[in-house]
């Protein structure tokens, strides 16, 4: 599994990664920090985190337990105006984080998964973020690269934020130069046709869906 060569790993309360995708990002993170009701998802595994932050709505006593007596450290936040995401955003900001991954950012309620979304738009200048769920790897981009593949493997390419100039190579239905743009033109569901693929833009910010 390609991953930044540091990084730091945040687990929130919504889709998890697979259970031996977990595993192996926080072996290889430098931290691991929880958002409220992700520390579920890390006890449930034996994962000790650095760090729980939030309003503890969502943590289970049994999950509260198991952090006490590995000694966790407990940040409980009451306040209200932003989200236990974003709480947990701005800690790893504070603690000089450059690469993140993330998982738990999805699914269960649309309403989280969208807002979500666009609180990541606040902070792409701060972190390069990689999102994990059950099914997907999802690269954040604010400029182009190079990415692995095996022929056949579902991508999709969704703009966070309006990305011009766009152009695919190694896809099976490439991009010349145009504009992907939500409410204009999207790019789910291509096709790689080999070990890898190009994408390059040249401003804007797209979601990246790669298969596990």
């Amino acid at each position: 599994m390609q991953l930044p060569q540091s990084y730091d790993l945040l687990v929130c309360n919504g889709e998890i990664a697979a259970p031996e995708v977990l595993n192996i990002l926080a072996e290889r993170a430098e931290s691991v920090v929880c958002a409220d009701g992700g520390a579920n998802a890390a006890a449930a595994l034996e994962i000790v985190p650095r760090t729980v932050i939030g309003d503890f709505d969502s943590m289970t006593e049994e999950t509260r337990r198991y952090c006490e007596q590995h000694g966790v450290e407990m940040l409980h936040l009451t306040r209200q105006d932003d989200t236990d995401f974003e709480k947990a955003l701005l800690l790893l900001r504070q603690r000089g984080t450059k690469h993140l991954v993330i998982t738990g950012v999805t699914g269960k309620l649309l309403d989280h998964t969208l807002g979500n979304f666009s609180i990541l738009l606040r902070y792409i200048r701060d972190f390069s973020i990689v999102l994990f769920d059950e099914n997907f790897r999802m690269d954040v981009l604010t400029e182009g690269g190079r990415f692995t593949s095996k022929a056949g493997d579902r991508i999709s390419v969704v703009p966070l934020a309006p990305a011009h100039d766009v152009v695919y190579q190694g896809l099976r239905y490439p991009l010349k130069g145009e504009t992907l743009e939500a409410g204009l033109r999207e790019g789910n569901c291509n096709e790689a046709t080999g070990a890898a693929f190009e994408i390059s833009f040249s401003d804007g910010v797209l979601l990246l869906f790669r298969p596990i």
